[in-house]
């Protein structure tokens, strides 16, 4: 089941309850295109700040293919993010020490109204990877590499879900013509 079927298996849950009323205005009278595309507009209405090195741009760029930068949409939201990497050199699996490595990426963001200069939201998400079963330098550094990519790609689309949640949340009604 797609993540966008259970956007709206769960509106038309909450419906009853009064929290998404203002927004759907009744299931049966919208399609899955309709919020579709109001959620491609409010997700393209953000300004992607850019970070910088190697990382910040896999990020940037996954981010902004998520986003649909390219879309063309007047910017009324301003996302900044800062990134952050730890990694551990040495852990143990019961009680036996190996040469693996975890890592940890974090994504602070912050998303901020242009037009009130408001933090509308702020938040972090983090993911992990172990990497250094290799033996050889090159392949550690390869491996690190592969890593720090991977968990980047992966926080872009996390960060991408935080706003579209957030979105779905202060859910305007959707004009129906």
């Amino acid at each position: 089941m797609s993540l966008r079927s259970i956007i709206i298996r769960l509106s038309c849950l909450l419906l009853p309850l009064g929290f998404l009323g203002g927004f759907l205005g009744g299931c049966s009278s919208l399609s899955k295109d309709q919020i579709d595309a109001a959620m491609i507009d409010k997700l393209a209405s953000v300004e992607i700040v850019t970070m910088s090195g190697r990382d910040g741009q896999i990020y940037n760029r996954n981010l902004r293919q998520a986003m649909y930068s390219s879309y063309g949409a007047e910017a009324e939201y301003r996302l900044a993010s800062k990134m952050s990497i730890s990694a551990s050199e040495t852990f143990s699996v019961r009680g036996v020490s190996s040469d693996f490595k975890k890592m940890t990426m974090t994504i602070s963001f912050t998303l901020t109204d242009i037009y009130t200069n408001e933090v509308a939201i702020s938040n972090s998400v983090s993911a992990n990877a172990t990497l250094g079963t290799v033996s050889s330098k090159y392949g550690i550094e390869q491996s690190e590499l592969q890593a720090r990519k991977r968990l980047a790609k992966l926080l872009a689309e996390r960060v991408r879900r935080r706003l579209q949640l957030y979105f779905l949340s202060i859910a305007q009604p959707i004009d129906k013509t």
